[in-house]
């Protein structure tokens, strides 16, 4: 073929494109599905996806640390209340015995002193366990609980107080509404004989 009749990419000849005026195109024809398909797109990663799955995955987390910080605090609160309260049950103890007694009049400013300073240490052990929910159980005259209380005895009692606790052996704490220490205790038992 020469070159006049060589046919180029749009269908005309070398001639053809020489008499076409220099502004106008040449027509391409394209067919009916070249024309309706779209170039694809090349694929691309979905990031909002994957931001908004890692923000719930991170929140999560944080979430789940606060708890176990929260869990971490408390047990570590309740251990060192568990070691406090033997002596804090002892200092209630001997406070009730000195304010029953009656000193004699040799040794009774001491005995007031030491009474009073007693008292200024319950008064701190006091504030103390109060701020951390430390709480004192209730127990004597009261029903007989399970839940928060262990039952080491029982004794014969009048039907009025079968089931109701007659005294408190080992004081019992509840913490945040939970038993810390459960109230040892002695049981009253209708029916036996007294």
């Amino acid at each position: 073929m020469s070159k006049k009749h060589h046919k180029r990419e749009d269908g005309l000849t070398e001639e053809e494109a020489r008499d076409l005026p220099a502004d106008s195109e040449p027509e391409i024809h394209v067919s009916e599905a070249e024309e309706t398909a779209q170039p694809a797109a090349p694929a691309q990663p979905d990031y909002y996806d994957k931001y908004v799955r890692l923000s719930a995955e991170y929140d999560n987390f944080r979430k789940r640390t606060d708890r176990e910080k929260a869990a971490l605090l408390a047990y570590g609160k309740k251990e060192f209340a568990e070691k406090l309260l033997p002596a804090y049950e002892v200092l209630l103890r001997q406070r009730d015995k000195m304010q029953t007694q009656e000193p004699g009049k040799e040794c009774a400013a001491e005995l007031k002193n030491f009474l009073d300073g007693i008292k200024m240490v319950l008064g701190e052990l006091d504030k103390a366990f109060k701020a951390e929910g430390v709480e004192k159980m209730d127990t004597i005259g009261k029903p007989y609980d399970p839940m928060t209380q262990e039952a080491i005895a029982t004794l014969p009692a009048k039907a009025e107080q079968d089931g109701l606790v007659l005294e408190e052996v080992q004081m019992g704490f509840m913490m945040d509404g939970k038993t810390l220490r459960p109230a040892r205790v002695v049981v009253g038992k209708a029916g036996e004989e007294a």
